[in-house]
């Protein structure tokens, strides 16, 4: 049995990444930081038992590696003290991306080892403010060619300041005598001063012998022979004796297949510190050694550096130096974290990376937040169809229902997504199959034999009914209140008794259907129908014998207009044709866990005035199967979520009126709407309303600049330039969580369709 264990420390190697934010101010924080987990020799030496535990102490390195197109920083530590490093590191340097890493680099190549010329109690140059040194370092960068390489490893030794105060005022005491204070005490010239001082002293103190005070208040005509090396001192070296010292070993190198450019680009490493020449400076000296990083000590020498000149040695590129060496590796953007209750969820928006960590995000799936509006802001190419078809698997794998409005150009993204899904979960209603045209109507409604439910239902068709055909500009102005009258009552006496749309037409145009539908109202109903039936019968038109021959089309002359530019669009023509007794049930097919895709192309319509129309028809359609649901499932709890989604809402304006006019209703209807834009400016009539609807939003790499002003107030602590600076297929989120808004960046879901190749 060994009556000796030796522990060795162990290390963590974090790769450190700077952004934009870093100062070097503080640095000197982290060297104390350092220092404290110096070991005392009770510490080292422990007896277990009859066993002496020897716990070897530990270091602390501090490395930067550079090559031609790349710059790297490692920052080696005790295992068990990253907590106490993370915390030291991220007050000092503002969200510092800490990558944990299983090794150095090591090179070999040509090495010099640095060192003061001059005593320990001297201090090299400080200025908070300056990061001199590595500037002057990484200058060296642009002498490198391809497979050079250049580094400095800061080894940095927690030492006891016992003695250190004494051993720094000795320094100052002969400095001001101006005694010889080289660190090489067997120089030529340290000798040569040494014995010019030894021969001054003995003068002064024979001068005193004889004339029995000092001459020349002690200084002799040897002293004279000192004045030009005499050191005035800064306030760096008086301070230093108060301040804390660390033992550090610093190692410069240059590795080049040219022994040339190896050894110029090692003795520009060394040049680079005479930056931080003070009363003190560093000179280097050639060494061969094997360089190991992780090494307790490197070469023979150590200096003792106070913690603000450690400043000089541990310092990170900020703003101004990554605009300038822009190959040094580096965060574009600010980060932060994403809350706890983003970090699991359905639906999907990418992966944030913050400090090295990386953390997947979801949309809310509080049961408060999880169906309110997200807006997808981003250019053409940016990666929004793939953000959606991601958003639609995650929805379908979760049971939910997705529906997909889909006017644009040839329906590619609707084609795109619903190809990824097995057909049996896919309800396609194409608007353009003459074949299969639904009947314009709202037949989600049905009959109902209660006699409040079927009035009911019958002001539900009115109200969406009067929602379409005030969305038909037959001269940019609304129906005056006396049509719009006509037209209410037309709807009601039609829907009350099971009509359809091109029923109400035919009501208000011709006097033998206005009298057929008429004698179809139910007698249960003329309580509630009374008022609506009168005024209809005022289109009536008599003769002077007092016979019914017609309808006063005078009063209802704007409604017909409606009706003929409605009937312009030849698909919404056969529409008002077709019965709707075959129509596609929406109510029931919200309920299924599928993909619903509403395909309406391009080619459909003449202007964009019919799109208007027709897309404005689908959406009240849409919005009504969600009211009859909520009366057919009262539980919220049993209603299947529905998302809506809208690509390109603001080319449709009174589609983007009527779903802004139920923002503020449509979640507690279980739908969640996920819109999306290339400006927020672009939606003219929901802008405003979408900040009172909670609104999440996504800012894709690539939008204009417009839009960060948009939410410029929201987004802080992130500017302008972390969206200027996003990668591509990032996003800058803004998103609703429990406590307010989260604001946080992802990098989008990968591609979609290697997705659904590994699941189907």
């Amino acid at each position: 049995m060994s009556l000796i264990q030796v522990n060795k420390p162990k290390y963590t190697i974090y790769k450190l990444i700077p952004n934009k934010s870093i100062r070097n101010q503080g640095t000197y924080k982290i060297a104390r930081a350092i220092n404290s987990v110096h070991k005392s020799p009770l510490e080292i030496f422990k007896l277990d038992g009859r066993k002496l535990v020897i716990n070897m102490p530990h270091k602390v390195g501090y490395f930067m590696r550079m090559m031609k197109s790349s710059v790297e920083f490692y920052l080696i530590i005790p295992k068990g003290f990253e907590s106490y490093f993370k915390d030291k590191l991220s007050d000092v340097w503002t969200n510092i991306t800490m990558e944990e890493v299983d090794e150095v680099p090591r090179d070999d190549g040509l090495f010099y080892q640095l060192v003061y010329l001059k005593e320990d109690g001297l201090s090299i140059a400080v200025d908070r403010r300056s990061n001199d040194l590595l500037n002057s370092t990484l200058s060296v960068v642009e002498s490198l060619e391809e497979g050079d390489v250049a580094g400095v490893f800061y080894n940095f030794i927690p030492t006891s300041q016992y003695g250190w105060k004494y051993k720094h005022k000795s320094t100052i005491d002969k400095a001001r005598k101006r005694k010889p204070i080289e660190r090489d005490k067997t120089g030529l010239i340290f000798l040569l001063k040494m014995v010019l001082s030894l021969i001054d002293s003995l003068m002064i103190n024979l001068s005193e012998a004889i004339g029995g005070k000092r001459l020349d208040n002690g200084e002799s005509v040897l002293t004279s022979l000192f004045e030009r090396d005499a050191v005035t001192l800064s306030d760096e070296t008086i301070k230093k004796g108060n301040l804390q010292v660390i033992d550090t070993q610093i190692l410069v190198y240059g590795k080049s297949s040219n022994q040339q450019r190896q050894r110029n680009i090692a003795k520009s490493m060394v040049q680079s510190f005479d930056s931080v020449i003070g009363d003190n400076e560093l000179v280097g000296n050639r060494i061969k050694i094997k360089f190991n990083p992780m090494s307790y000590s490197v070469g023979k020498d150590k200096i003792k550096v106070s913690d603000l000149e450690a400043q000089n040695f541990i310092a990170l590129a900020g703003r101004d130096l990554l605009e300038q060496y822009k190959f040094v590796e580096h965060v574009e953007t600010h980060e932060t974290e994403v809350p706890e209750d983003l970090r699991h969820g359905v639906m999907c928006i990418g992966v944030n990376k913050y400090r090295g960590r990386e953390q997947v995000a979801y949309l809310s799936n509080d049961e408060q937040f999880r169906n309110l509006l997200t807006l997808l802001i981003g250019p053409t190419r940016a990666g929004k169809s793939n953000l959606i078809a991601n958003l639609v698997i995650d929805a379908i794998e979760a049971g939910e229902c997705a529906i997909i409005f889909d006017f644009i150009e040839n329906c590619e993204l609707s084609d795109e997504i619903a190809r990824l899904f097995p057909k049996d979960k896919v309800l396609e209603i194409r608007c353009d199959d003459f074949n299969n045209l639904q009947g314009l109507g709202y037949n989600e409604v049905g009959v109902s034999n209660d006699k409040f439910k079927q009035y009911e239902n019958a002001k539900r068709q009115t109200s969406n009914m009067l929602t379409l055909v005030n969305s038909i500009h037959a001269d940019d102005s609304r129906l005056s209140p006396k049509m719009e009258r006509y037209l209410e009552s037309a709807s009601l006496v039609v829907f009350i008794s099971g009509g359809s749309i091109r029923d109400v037409f035919g009501v208000l145009q011709n006097h033998k259907t206005r009298k057929h539908f008429l004698d179809r109202v139910p007698k249960n109903q003329y309580e509630n129908m009374s008022e609506y039936m009168e005024s209809l019968m005022e289109l009536d038109d008599y003769d002077k014998d007092g016979v019914l021959v017609g309808t006063k089309l005078n009063l209802v002359i704007g409604i017909i207009d409606r009706m003929n530019i409605l009937k312009r669009n030849t698909y919404v023509e056969m529409m008002l044709k077709r019965d709707t007794k075959n129509n596609i049930n929406l109510v029931k097919e919200m309920q299924k866990n599928q993909l619903i895709t509403i395909k309406m192309p391009q080619n459909m319509f003449t202007t964009d005035g019919e799109k208007d129309i027709f897309t404005t028809y689908w959406i009240t359609k849409i919005w009504l199967a969600l009211q009859i649901r909520a009366d057919m499932i009262r539980d919220r709890k049993d209603r299947v979520k529905v998302n809506l989604i809208i690509d390109e809402l603001y080319q449709v304006e009174n589609t983007e009126k009527f779903l802004t006019s139920k923002l503020s209703q449509i979640a507690k209807f279980i739908m969640k709407p996920i819109v999306s834009c290339h400006y927020i400016n672009q939606l003219r009539f929901m802008r405003e309303e979408l900040r009172s609807a909670n609104t999440s939003y996504m800012l894709i790499s690539g939008c204009d600049k417009k839009n960060f002003d948009e939410l410029k107030n929201e987004l802080y602590p992130f500017t302008e330039d972390d969206l200027r600076d996003l990668p591509r297929y990032h996003s800058l989120n803004y998103i609703k969580c429990k406590d307010g808004y989260a604001r946080f960046i992802t990098k989008l879901p990968g591609d979609v369709k290697k997705r659904r190749k590994a699941v189907l």
